[in-house]
């Protein structure tokens, strides 16, 4: 498994990974809290979040479905 998310999405807007496959893998995959600091204005680039998902929609790296595929999977329905 890549070491982060953005990484791993990486890897399948390449085609190295399989479409199921990336499904199946960011569904479970362990998303970790953001750290807030409100001290530090700038983005933190903190790679295994709820919005790194987000993002690949934003970047073209899935599908608005296939978000809403895996939030299903994770039983989050959006």
């Amino acid at each position: 498994m890549a070491t982060s998310l953005r990484a791993y999405f990486e890897d399948y807007a390449a085609g190295r990974i399989a479409h199921e496959e990336m499904l199946t893998t960011v569904a479970a995959w362990p998303l970790e809290e953001r750290e807030w600091d409100l001290a530090h204005t700038l983005p933190d680039h903190q790679d295994n979040i709820a919005e790194v998902i987000s993002g690949a929609v934003l970047l073209n790296r899935i599908t608005e479905d296939d978000y809403r595929e895996i939030w299903r999977r994770r039983g989050q329905i959006v």
